[in-house]
């Protein structure tokens, strides 16, 4: 079966693949689209986009005390039960705090770094509250999920910075061009990435107007000097949510 071209065959099978209910011979055949075309990697990261909201709405499982009373009176004596760590909803919860936990350091990380390139070290130590409203998007290989890049802009800046967490997905004879996913509507350049570990990328607006409404980003493989057409015309290696951090 072939998918190029059939739009709502597309949308279908990305919503299925995000959600998990597209399973077995028909996942894989699907990466294997997703890797080929650049269209079907585009829906998949509006997919992404779409749905990522939801975990703000997932509520945090609090095993009942009278359990870890049971686990206290047994530690030392005999062996845990093991109904808490085969529990589906415990691993859920700990797996939803580890991933908030991982991404709220992430994005500290690199909004420290983005800064120090900016300016001198200081003696005291800026406050939490001090990291600006931002526009965040860390884009990954569709296949093996690995973040290669992270895009990072203020809500008023018209730049956007770009910070390359894997220096081999440039090539010498290739450009990477990275692409805003307006819902609904065809790419749109924001330009080339820059070769180097740190780089930035000229936004016609300040952000909030530029890439206020855009959902998720994406980066294909061009020819030198990127595409000719206006429109991705290589793979898309890279896709990621743009997510509004404030």
């Amino acid at each position: 079966m072939k998918i190029s071209g059939k739009t709502g065959l597309q949308e279908r099978l990305a919503g299925e693949y995000v959600l998990g209910t597209l399973r077995g011979g028909a996942r894989r055949r699907f990466e294997r689209w997703m890797h080929e075309e650049g269209a079907v990697a585009m829906e998949v990261a509006r997919w992404e986009a779409r749905l990522a909201p939801m975990s703000d709405a997932v509520v945090p499982v609090q095993p009942p005390e009278r359990l870890w009373r049971a686990i206290r009176q047994r530690l030392g004596k005999e062996a845990i039960p093991s109904g808490l760590w085969g529990s589906i909803a415990f691993w859920r919860g700990l797996g939803l705090l580890a991933s908030g936990m991982t991404a709220a350091l992430f994005l500290t990380t690199v909004l420290l770094s983005q800064q120090a390139a900016r300016q001198a070290p200081v003696a005291v130590r800026a406050p939490a509250a001090a990291v600006p409203a931002s526009y965040l998007a860390v884009l990954s290989d569709a296949k093996t999920q690995k973040p290669v890049l992270v895009a990072l802009a203020g809500r008023n800046s018209d730049q956007l910075l770009l910070t390359t967490l894997d220096p081999s997905i440039h090539l010498a004879d290739k450009s990477l061009e990275l692409w805003a996913l307006p819902p609904g509507g065809a790419p749109k350049s924001l330009g080339l990435v820059p070769a180097g570990a740190k780089g930035a990328l000229k936004l016609a607006s300040a952000a909030d107007e530029s890439l206020g409404e855009i959902p998720a980003l994406a980066i294909s493989l061009e020819p030198l000097g990127g595409s000719r057409t206006g429109a991705p015309t290589g793979p898309v290696l890279f896709t990621g949510p743009f997510i509004k951090y404030w």
